[in-house]
């Protein structure tokens, strides 16, 4: 963690106990391994009692495994409603349960997920310095709950991401900046801005060049960063290095689940099975479970689902799912395709964000030919300069 400014100055931040951090982070800038090193330097070096706030189980089971093989001195939490799918990780015990979590004057760590550290005792699970993983998919409200449990917080993730999912009406918070639905960073530095450091990591190490030159002034103006990927390429059947950034257009007609789309996207997935991923490894040929089709529909992803049938590797899912994951290759379907007006949804800037920054290698975009004069003749609300900005940048984009 000293090796960098950035990550040496979050370590100085919360070893030193200052209430709260928050670390701005684009795609695959290493967030994750920035919440394991700083959890282990914090509970060895330190001797601190540290807790983790992962927003899903998914996150906490990643976050665990990672800590279990740099520490010794992790647990995870595991709620006993789901006790039968309770995993197993090396160098990490699992608890079930109301038990134990720190024990006597021993630093160490506790992950759990927000929910789950919800619903526990802060007389049992106080700690030093508690670690929100990706922070800006937990809530204001949450995250001050969260302020139970600590005195000193640190917030890491990524501010192009998608909102939180609020169920309940926050329309009489619908002008606040510091409303409880909103990403807990944003409400945080909004309420107090004056009292937190703030650190921006500046370089992704799985976007190229090309991706960086896209989303980075669309989505992250106020966040320069540029690439530190490694050499990485796609090479097609005929031996072609494919663009880092393509797009195919289609003609659409049936709304957001037409067939064209769908079929669209899996006959490029099959095109993708045939070609060649090349590494500072060397090369190799591109396999399912290197490949992503990402959707901002489910029965957009039931339809190819089903279309793929014979290729059960190849991981399908909508933007919301695929936060936090990548692949090598990854086909989208644009958020606007086969819509003639648009609305806060398919205009929502986080989640072209995402559908757009899930690859290494090569990403494939499929459009609706319409979607164009659609965005031109629009009215200006959320989000619409910014696809304005992404339509021509992916218009210019090699066509496949």
């Amino acid at each position: 963690m000293l090796d960098a400014p950035e990550t040496a100055r979050v370590l100085h931040s919360a070893w030193s106990g200052d209430p709260a951090v928050v670390v701005r982070s684009p795609p695959g800038a290493g967030k994750t391994r920035l919440v394991v090193l700083l959890a282990a330097a914090l509970s060895h070096r330190a001797n601190m009692r540290v807790g983790v706030a992962a927003q899903t189980k998914a996150q906490a089971v990643q976050i665990a495994e990672r800590l279990g093989a740099v520490s010794n001195r992790g647990k995870l939490l595991w709620s006993t409603s789901d006790a039968k799918n309770r995993p197993t990780i090396d160098g990490v015990p699992v608890i079930v349960g109301a038990k134990e979590t720190f024990s006597g004057d021993d630093g160490g760590c506790v992950i759990a997920t927000t929910a789950r550290w919800l619903t526990g005792d802060p007389a049992k699970m106080g700690c030093d310095v508690l670690i929100v993983d990706e922070a800006w998919q937990a809530t204001y409200g949450d995250v001050g709950a969260l302020g139970a449990f600590t005195g000193s917080i640190v917030c890491v993730g990524d501010p192009g991401q998608i909102d939180p999912v609020v169920t309940g009406s926050a329309e009489r918070w619908r002008h606040s900046p510091t409303g409880p639905h909103l990403p807990a960073p944003d409400a945080l530095l909004a309420a107090h801005g004056d009292a937190i450091e703030t650190v921006a990591l500046r370089h992704t190490w799985r976007l190229g060049p090309e991706t960086t030159a896209l989303i980075q002034p669309a989505f992250y103006p106020e966040l320069p960063f540029t690439s530190k990927r490694p050499a990485e390429q796609v090479l097609d059947a005929g031996g072609r290095v494919l663009a880092e950034v393509a797009h195919r257009m289609v003609q659409v007609s049936g709304g957001p689940a037409d067939a064209g789309l769908a079929h669209a996207a899996a006959d490029r997935v099959r095109a993708l099975l045939g070609a060649t991923l090349h590494t500072s490894a060397g090369g190799r040929a591109l396999a399912g479970s290197d490949i992503a089709v990402v959707c901002p529909h489910v029965q957009q992803t039931a339809s190819i689902r089903a279309l793929l049938a014979d290729e059960p590797d190849v991981l399908v899912g909508t933007a919301n799912q695929m936060q936090g994951l990548e692949r090598a290759a990854v086909v989208a379907l644009h958020p606007l395709a086969g819509y003639r007006e648009l609305n806060e949804f398919v205009t929502d800037e986080g989640r072209a964000c995402v559908m757009l920054s899930r690859h290494r290698a090569h990403l494939t975009v499929v459009m609706d030919s319409q979607s164009p004069d659609v965005l031109w003749r629009s009215e200006d609300m959320g989000g619409v300069a910014t696809h304005r900005l992404l339509s021509a940048a992916l218009l210019g984009s090699a066509a496949v």
